[in-house]
This record gives structure tokens, C-alpha cells and sequence, in this order.
């Protein structure tokens, strides 16, 4: 893998595509950053700023390539309670395997298609499904984050909320009082 240095981000392209000139005198390794990632890739889970890749392409079993790398991935979303701005970043290692028409059944977990006469590698495919599967579902500023009055929408973690309490609902009065402890119910405690 090509090491990356923490200065400068890998060079900014517009697709996720590798070139496969010279694959045959060794392995061809690439970094490179994905602006607006959306573009290239299609639908992601989160808005995704850029992903940066690495990648090293080699053969594998006879006319197959095998690409193998990571990606880093940076998003700005909303925190699901409080509606905060947050950053996340996803980071995964991916492996994949291209094989031409002829070898490839679809549906093959990690395989792909390989176009024999493009020349080049389309990574979209793995890429996008590694941001699927490490994105989170869910995002929040915190485990204990308070949220948002449901009332007045103020942010529960700056101030408390000065709504009165809600007002019981009479359809459920006959029900008050069942609802006692478990061991009240039974007549002694409960082993």
C-alpha cells in the first residue's frame, strides 16, 4: 500500500477508476481523493465531503484482478437528537475481485465485472458498498445527548425546559393503580 502523509490529501480526481497499462511488470498502487463523492459513486448513505483511496491492483488467477486498499470518508450530518453539527469519518479496508464476462456469475459476493476493453478499473462499485456497510445508521453528538423539547425546541443539554407537564389522558384513569410492583401483585417478593 502507498503510505499517505498526514501534509498533503492525495491527488483530487473525478472518478474512481484505475488505469490497468503496466499491470502486467507488477502491481500498480494509487492514492486519490474524491471530491463530492456522490458524483462518481452514486447514492451514498451520508453526504460524504470526498473519500480518499488507496488502492493496489495486481492479477489473480489467470485473467482476473484483484484490487485491494482503503478508504477514509468524511461527512457533516446532523445529530439525530439535538440537531447539532457533527463530523464523522469512516474508515475501512476493502477487497475485490474482477473477473471478465465470461468468469463472472452477478450476485458473487466481493466479485465484480471486468470490462476487458476498457483499460481501466472501475472501483465505484466496492467503494460505494464499503461506505454503505461502515457508515453509521445513525448519528448522534453523543450516548447521552438529551435532545430537543418535543414543546418549545429548546436544546436540553444548554437549558431546562420550562413546558408544564403534560396533562394525564382520562381514557387511561382506570388503568392507574394496576400497574403496581411486580411483587405487590403477586403477594410476596418474587424469587
Amino acid at each position: 500500500m502507498i503510505p499517505r502523509g498526514t501534509s498533503s490529501p492525495p491527488d483530487p480526481v473525478e472518478a474512481a477508476h484505475v488505469g490497468l497499462a503496466g499491470l502486467d511488470a507488477g502491481p500498480i498502487e494509487r492514492a486519490f481523493r474524491l471530491e463530492g463523492p456522490g458524483e462518481s459513486l452514486g447514492e451514498l448513505p451520508l453526504p460524504f465531503e470526498y473519500v480518499d483511496i488507496d488502492v493496489e491492483v495486481r492479477r489473480a488467477d489467470g485473467a482476473g484482478v484483484r484490487a485491494r486498499g482503503t478508504l477514509d470518508a468524511r461527512a457533516c450530518v446532523e445529530c439525530r437528537r439535538c440537531l447539532e453539527p457533527i463530523q464523522v469519518a469512516v474508515r475501512a479496508s476493502w477487497a475485490a475481485l474482477y473477473r471478465p464476462p465470461a468468469r463472472f456469475t452477478p450476485g458473487e459476493e466481493g466479485v465484480w465485472a471486468l470490462d476487458p476493453g476498457s483499460g481501466e478499473l472501475d472501483l465505484a462499485g466496492p467503494v460505494r458498498e464499503e461506505l454503505w456497510v461502515h457508515a453509521p445508521a445513525y448519528v448522534e453528538c453523543s450516548r447521552d445527548c438529551p435532545g430537543l423539547c418535543p414543546t418549545c425546541g429548546v436544546r436540553l443539554a444548554e437549558q431546562a425546559c420550562r413546558c408544564p407537564p403534560p396533562e394525564s389522558d382520562a381514557r387511561w384513569a382506570a388503568l392507574e393503580g394496576l400497574g403496581g410492583r411486580p411483587e405487590e401483585a403477586s403477594g410476596g417478593d418474587i424469587p
